[in-house]
């Protein structure tokens, strides 16, 4: 999915960018939900809590289900010592990026 990663596959390697913006959504809300609970002068608005949840529970589940694949391939060459990791989860000018080192196929 565009909007959390993108993925780019050459003959030699795969290149996968973890995009920050679905972070940055969740962080806003729980960010939001804490204000209405904790701010005395926000307590008017509590009644937001009841939307922001859900929300946060939305960006949280669709985290786990379209990153689900992705997250195993990466698993999988951090296990087998092919994978090369830069940059920060919430960076936008410099987003977590995994370069992942295919195996050449063996010639028998």
């Amino acid at each position: 999915m565009k909007l959390l990663f993108t993925r780019n596959e050459t003959p030699e390697k795969v290149v996968i960018v973890f995009k920050p913006y679905s972070m940055y959504v969740l962080l806003v809300v729980l960010l939001m939900l804490m204000a209405v609970s904790f701010i005395d002068a926000l307590a008017s608005y509590e009644y937001l809590a009841n939307y922001l949840m859900p929300v946060a529970a939305l960006v949280v589940v669709a985290r786990i289900i379209f990153m689900h694949k992705v997250n195993k391939e990466i698993q999988q060459a951090i296990r087998d010592e092919r994978v090369e990791i830069s940059g920060g989860k919430l960076s936008a000018k410099n987003p977590l990026t995994f370069v992942i080192i295919k195996l050449k196929a063996q010639e028998t």
